[in-house]
């Protein structure tokens, strides 16, 4: 990798821990009122989002070449992706959580705490698998 590439690499992940950190207080205080995993876990992905694709136009990823309206079609784009795998994924895995414990006979239901942890999980895989990817050569590509 590059010096370029790093430093970009670098304030991509930057760019993910504050939106992270708002997709994760927006899932957390939808998921207090409702209990329910998927909306909130939905909910903070587009609270993330939005604060993502900001922070990456305006500072990981400045200097393209596309127009603004290029750049939210293709954002939405992998933005849908992203929410799907990040949703689906969580939802997975906390029923994943919710069968073992029922399996060790213990019958808990999933804490705040543990749908978090399990979202945690689920989204570096996804920010290091798919959103740096596809926002560095598709979304934001230089021409």
């Amino acid at each position: 990798m590059t010096k370029n590439g790093a430093k970009e690499f670098g304030k991509a992940q930057v760019s993910s821990v504050v939106s992270t950190t708002a997709d994760f207080l927006a899932t957390a205080v939808v998921y207090e009122i409702t209990e329910h995993v998927v909306a909130s876990t939905a909910v903070g992905a587009m609270t993330g989002g939005l604060v993502n694709c900001t922070t990456n136009y305006r500072w990981t990823f400045k200097g393209t070449t596309r127009t603004k309206r290029a750049i939210a079609w293709r954002y939405a784009l992998v933005w849908l992706g992203s929410i799907i795998l990040n949703t689906s994924g969580t939802e997975w895995g906390v029923k994943l959580l919710k069968a073992f414990c029922e399996m060790t006979e213990r019958g808990l239901t999933p804490t705040l705490t543990q749908v978090l942890a399990v979202k945690a999980c689920i989204a570096v895989a996804v920010a290091v698998t798919w959103n740096f990817f596809m926002q560095k050569y598709y979304v934001y590509r230089k021409k």
